[in-house]
């Protein structure tokens, strides 16, 4: 198994290049903000990410990925997992169980099982993952 907790890495090994997740920065918590007011402002024209929420008890992360880009089947040893889905069309695999979801469906996930996530259709697709700040994602070999 191969464990990693830096959560930039992890989008780049799972092919997001544009990301913006340093602690600090200008979009994060908010208290309002706009997908499209970060695209535009950062002009991202491809696969991104963006913290846009952190504190000591939870993160929160917009992804924005292409049909057929996602992420590695992983899991997280302590903690839930939980996505509102904002744009777009995703494949969803929880263990064994595949299902498609849609723009305002809301996922969960307990802490050790198994998932991959992959956006489907013919648009990008978004959605705000939730979990505890930093998490650990382990992976097979």
């Amino acid at each position: 198994m191969i464990s990693d907790d830096n959560v930039d890495q992890v989008l780049k090994d799972d092919g997001v290049d544009n990301s913006l997740l340093e602690p600090g920065h200008k979009y994060e918590n908010m208290s309002t903000i706009n997908i499209k007011q970060i695209e535009e402002e950062l002009e991202f024209k491809d696969s991104w990410a963006v913290r846009v929420i952190y504190n000591k008890r939870f993160g929160g992360v917009i992804i924005k990925q292409n049909p057929g880009e996602g992420n590695r089947l992983h899991y997280h040893p302590d903690a839930d997992e939980c996505w509102v889905v904002l744009e777009g069309e995703y494949e969803w695999q929880i263990e064994e169980e595949v299902s498609r979801v849609k723009q305002g469906d809301i996922i969960v996930v307990k802490a050790n099982k198994w998932h991959k996530i992959t956006a489907v259709g013919d648009r990008p697709a978004a959605r705000l993952a939730i979990t505890k700040p930093d998490v650990e994602h382990i992976y097979e070999d």
